[in-house]
């Protein structure tokens, strides 16, 4: 069992200071008045600066400012919350579900993992060949989003070090089959709404739970990698309206440095 109140304590503590540092500065007036920070896909004099070459700079621009960017603040206290609120009841609600459906179990776990890595590598490439500027950052932000949230997914991994269910590792926190899926209808819900956006979510959804009938996963990794996987989606989703913008939204940022024995602050300045 997690010691569940000492976690819950230093992530209340986390969410006050990210809420308090996350805070970008503001942009400047023609910043402000630039289409593309509203519209991801718009058309802008910069729209080619998505270029590949800059694919490093962005994706670390994920990693760091933009996951702690004050819009991610309450979903991720809202997931964290909820895989608190659900690890208790981890085994039980596991019995119940565990080797009962087992066609939604083995679709789940070829689906769940072909699909994103295909689409974001699929609509990378046509985006590239195609020239056509909503396709273009769609296919950009997708591959962004998927490869911010295998990083993070396999970070968290490495550092937990959660046994799975069925005793097979010691990887199961959180469930990359969910994040993955998560982050793909996060960025498709941006692009083209929620007409397409919520028939991912829901197969997502499902990832997670056949995750669970395989024994692989505990529900408390399905919602925090629904949760992750959300987080790099949105991520991804800001670190290309701001290289549509020249990279010119943000000129300071500090987020917070938080781990088992660190405390502290990191300011980035963009000039």
């Amino acid at each position: 069992m997690w010691p569940h109140a000492r976690k819950l304590r230093k992530i209340i503590r986390f969410g006050a200071l990210w809420a308090m540092l996350a805070i970008p500065m503001p942009a400047a007036e023609d910043e402000a008045q630039d289409p593309s920070v509203n519209q991801p896909g718009a058309q802008s004099s910069y729209a080619g600066e998505l270029r590949m070459k800059r694919f490093p700079a962005v994706l670390g621009r994920n990693l760091t400012a933009n996951l702690f960017s004050p819009g991610n603040l309450f979903p991720f206290l809202i997931g964290v919350t909820g895989a608190l609120v659900i690890a208790p009841t981890d085994q039980e609600i596991s019995q119940s579900i565990r080797d009962h459906a087992h066609e939604l179990g083995d679709t789940g776990k070829v689906a769940g993992m072909f699909v994103p890595a295909s689409l974001a590598g699929g609509a990378l490439l046509i985006s590239r060949l195609t020239g056509k500027g909503h396709f273009r950052s769609f296919g950009y932000t997708l591959a962004q989003a998927y490869a911010t949230n295998v990083i993070l997914t396999q970070g968290l991994k490495y550092a937990t070090h959660r046994m799975r269910p069925d005793g097979s590792s010691s990887n199961s926190f959180p469930s990359g089959h969910t994040s993955d899926n998560f982050a793909m209808a996060a960025v498709v819900s941006e692009y083209y709404g929620k007409k397409w956006g919520l028939p991912l979510y829901a197969f997502a959804g499902l990832v997670g739970v056949s995750r669970i009938e395989k024994g692989r996963h505990w529900p408390s990794d399905i919602v925090a990698g629904a949760t992750l996987g959300y987080l790099a989606g949105k991520s991804a989703i800001l670190g290309t309206r701001r290289e549509l913008a020249g990279g010119k939204i943000t000129r300071l940022m500090f987020h917070p440095v938080y781990g088992q024995d660190l405390r502290g602050l990191s300011a980035c300045l963009r000039f």
